[in-house]
């Protein structure tokens, strides 16, 4: 008898062996994917829109009197803001926007791929020129009340807002290459933070985030 254990001790010990390794890959394998789940959703300091949301159709013209779709979304990053050029609110947006896509300067990449939208019910066509020259990134947009409110709805922003009017504290919307809503940078945020966290999100391709069917 004692022979026979002395013999199936060293079997009972490499099953142990055995069975520890194996659950040890098993949690690092699981360890893993949950880290790379959760490195899905950068920390930023705007807010995060998760999951993000695709745009409804919508049809505004530039100051080319060209159209600009959500097929315009496409392959593009794009800052959008709501403001008409005659008021505060407008003139904020843009230097806002200019700022962010200026401090994209150190990665040329994702500068190149960024535009600017500013959207109101109506813009002033001497105006739209004198600001469209400011970058030509900047896309100066209009389009019918139901159009402006429409998209205003489904980016979440209040109709007021939508309409271009009243508040110099209007955020700006990020919308990915796929079209979907990424995030939202609130007034009070700089323009600094607000390129770091673009640049944060971009380094995530946005096919990653969950959609919104």
């Amino acid at each position: 008898m004692l022979i026979r254990n002395s013999r199936r001790k060293p079997l009972s010990r490499l099953a142990l062996a055995s069975a520890a390794i194996g659950l040890f890959l098993v949690g690092y394998y699981w360890g893993n994917q949950y880290k790379r789940g959760d490195s899905v959703s950068p920390t930023i300091a705007g807010v995060l829109v998760h999951p993000a949301r695709p745009l409804p159709g919508f049809e505004l013209w530039d100051a080319a009197d060209q159209p600009f779709t959500v097929e315009s979304l496409a392959e593009r990053w794009t800052l959008l803001s709501f403001g008409e050029l005659d008021q505060a609110s407008g003139h904020l947006a843009v230097t806002r926007m200019i700022e962010v896509h200026n401090r994209l300067a150190s990665d040329p990449g994702l500068q190149e791929m960024l535009q600017l939208a500013l959207a109101a019910e109506r813009q002033d066509p001497a105006l739209a020129q004198d600001f469209a020259r400011l970058s030509p990134a900047l896309k100066l947009l209009s389009g019918e009340s139901g159009e402006m409110q429409r998209l205003g709805a489904s980016l979440g922003a209040p109709a007021k807002e939508a309409a271009g009017t009243s508040t110099d504290e209007i955020p700006l919307f990020l919308i990915g290459p796929s079209g979907r809503l990424l995030a939202l940078f609130p007034g009070a945020q700089a323009a600094a933070s607000i390129a770091s966290d673009l640049a944060a999100i971009a380094a995530h391709s946005d096919t990653r985030f969950p959609t919104r069917d």
